[in-house]
């Protein structure tokens, strides 16, 4: 199977399948390659034995795999290969906010600007200890039992 016939199944149909006699792992990439640049994603592999392969693929709708392949189509129209030599790169990712300096805290929430003075702090009773303190020496020594008179 040349570039050409494989390039004619991938037609925009929504899934694509082939089977494939033997087939090396370099023509398989080839396949792939070109279902990729024509909007598609490899949905499953079957190895149906005797060195035979089914492979099926799904239309990616994705904004940037319809324009994938617009751009693909458009090469072929203009007489240029399936795949280009250069493949344009992907969109950058959304950059991340820059870490924060060592120490600093995110801000907290903002009071109302006024010209009163913040109120007091509220008043509070000491805390008192949930057990009594042991006293500073311990206890006398009991009283000597009473003889007892017989």
């Amino acid at each position: 199977m040349d570039d050409d016939e494989i390039r004619s199944r991938f037609d925009g149909r929504g899934e694509v399948g082939l089977l494939l006699g033997a087939v090396t792992a370099a023509r398989r990439r080839r396949i792939d390659d070109i279902g990729h640049a024509l909007g598609y994603r490899l949905l499953d592999a079957q190895n149906l034995g005797y060195g035979r392969i089914r492979l099926r693929y799904r239309r990616d709708d994705a904004p940037h795999a319809r324009r994938r392949a617009e751009q693909t189509i458009a090469r072929l129209r203009a007489g240029g290969p399936v795949l280009s030599a250069i493949e344009p790169a992907p969109p950058p990712p959304p950059s991340e906010p820059p870490p924060a300096p060592a120490g600093h805290r995110p801000p907290g929430p903002r009071r109302p600007l006024s010209h009163e003075p913040p109120p007091p702090p509220p008043v509070a009773a000491p805390p008192r200890p949930r057990v009594p303190p042991l006293p500073p020496y311990p206890p006398a020594p009991g009283a000597p039992p009473a003889p007892r008179g017989g």
